[in-house]
């Protein structure tokens, strides 16, 4: 089974993979990879089922998409996940820690939908409405995931305007069965690195509430940075700030 990988080869220069989130593709990165690649070189990773990645594992999981990537990326790299990306970047480095060097993950939650122990996340009742708002009309669904994602936040209508762009470019084989991975918990995964990590979040993201970020630094004793204004894609709104926090962890000695 083959994904479909950009290469963009910057000799020299750390490696970098990049794993977009749910619904989307690695067209979302836009010029925040184009940023990123003065510094690293690139793997950008359209997910199974996503974008221009046709095949998927049957059934769809997050240790089958791992699997996958373990076979298509570099034997040594800094990861950076965004949203459903970012829990993917968590479970390979569970896997293959000696792979990961420092982990980066933006508006990511490593348990998306509520629990008992872990309220900071999306309601039960919201995530079952998108899978059967899927089932019913998964374009009309797609639209109004990138209103979520955009709603209230800084740029939001410019952001807004970018999602709906890719969308009508884009056509998924897999949404449905891509959506089943945001059910999945890696907290005991994340709480369990051994590497460098940073969780970046947006404070008006309404799919990973901004207190999420609490969570995360008592799992991992690391740093998060929530950016004021943000929504769900602060690399896209806060370009500038999201890339030199990034650089600025990169650089730092583990």
């Amino acid at each position: 089974m083959s994904l479909w990988i950009e290469s963009r080869k910057n000799p020299g220069k750390p490696e970098m993979v990049l794993l977009h989130g749910w619904g989307m593709s690695s067209a979302v990165w836009g010029a925040f990879a184009d940023a990123l690649s003065e510094y690293f070189s690139l793997t950008l990773v359209d997910l199974p089922g996503l974008g221009k990645s046709r095949d998927y594992p049957k059934p769809y999981t997050t240790d089958a998409v791992v699997d996958l990537l373990g076979g298509h990326c570099p034997d040594q790299a800094i990861w950076l996940g965004w949203s459903m990306g970012g829990q993917i970047a968590v479970a390979f480095a569970e896997c293959f820690p000696e792979r990961v060097t420092k982990l980066i993950t933006i508006a990511s939650n490593p348990c998306f939908v509520e629990r008992d122990d872990w309220p900071s996340a999306m309601l039960e009742k919201t995530h079952l409405q998108f899978e059967q708002s899927l089932s019913d009309n998964p374009d009309k669904t797609l639209i109004r995931f990138c209103m979520l994602q955009t709603q209230g936040a800084e740029k939001g209508k410019e952001t807004l305007k970018m999602l709906r762009t890719l969308l009508a470019d884009t056509t998924h084989t897999a949404p449905k069965e891509s959506l089943s991975a945001l059910r999945d918990d890696v907290r005991q995964q994340l709480g369990c690195l051994k590497l460098p990590i940073l969780q970046l979040f947006g404070e008006k993201d309404l799919l990973v509430p901004a207190s999420a970020a609490g969570g995360c630094e008592r799992l991992t004793g690391q740093q998060t940075i929530t950016y004021a204004g943000a929504g769900h894609l602060p690399f896209y709104s806060h370009q500038e700030q999201v890339l030199n926090d990034i650089m600025a962890f990169c650089v730092a000695e583990p």
